[in-house]
């Protein structure tokens, strides 16, 4: 199966029967992320991997722009339609996003350029589609998270990668793999937006919450641990920038 049928299958699903979940564990991401949002009543915002459209929603009613979106997924695609968005299935690892130069006053890439093989040619484009001082919000797993630091210390894989697109081996205490085939610290992000002609504006931390599936006090635990580490961005579960073209 090549990475473009995985990614459709993949999506599907998180967009389809894992969505609550997905929502819940980055509620607190969600939030971060339509904080660094301006207000843009005449303007327009893309959001690449717009999943069923309910992020790409938030967005619009937060800034006020017109809403476009694009995923691999042919049911997120339709799901997003439905909710009013601009949307259209596209395959950023074949083609071309279908956009004329300085076209949008904002991009939103959430948890996708992990998925992506030619990150730096999406990042180009992405450039290319905003106008000029336009700004890009990127969230990414961050593969340096201080758990991920423990278990490469124990001889485990980290969290956010794994050795195979079907399965995860190598950590006992993660059951299945998320698809990821490019890892991402603070530095390696800010670094790749630098090189391709953006100015870094803010970086921000994010936890990811417990799933619902663990008693309350493990919970809590893990959410109040969780929230500490992602005071600080290096050691943090999702990295969140906002850079300017």
């Amino acid at each position: 199966m090549d990475t473009s049928r995985y990614n459709e299958i993949f999506y599907s699903d998180i967009f389809g029967k894992e969505a609550e979940e997905y929502y819940r564990i980055q509620k607190k991401k969600i939030s971060i992320i339509l904080e660094l949002f301006g207000k843009h009543p005449e303007g327009r915002i893309l959001d690449i991997g717009c999943g069923d459209g309910r992020i790409t929603k938030l967005i619009g009613k937060a800034t006020g722009a017109e809403m476009h979106g694009i995923d691999i997924s042919r049911r997120a695609v339709s799901n997003s339609r439905k909710m009013g968005i601009k949307c259209m299935v596209v395959n950023i690892d074949k083609e071309r996003l279908p956009y004329p130069k300085n076209h949008f006053d904002a991009v939103f890439c959430g948890d996708i350029i992990e998925h992506i093989y030619d990150t730096e040619g999406l990042i180009e484009m992405v450039h290319d589609i905003l106008r000029p001082g336009g700004y890009v919000i990127v969230s990414v797993p961050n593969i340096a998270s201080w758990y991920n630091r423990v278990f490469l210390l124990l001889g485990m894989m980290p969290v956010w990668i794994e050795s195979s697109s079907k399965t995860f081996t190598g950590n006992p205490f993660v059951k299945r793999g998320v698809g990821h085939i490019h890892a991402f610290t603070k530095s390696s992000l800010m670094d790749i937006l630098r090189l391709k002609g953006f100015r870094i504006e803010e970086v921000i931390g994010s936890p990811v919450l417990a799933d619902g599936t663990r008693t309350e006090l493990k919970e809590r635990i893990w959410n109040s641990v969780d929230s500490f580490f992602a005071k600080k961005v290096t050691a943090a579960s999702t990295i969140v920038v906002k850079a300017k073209k």
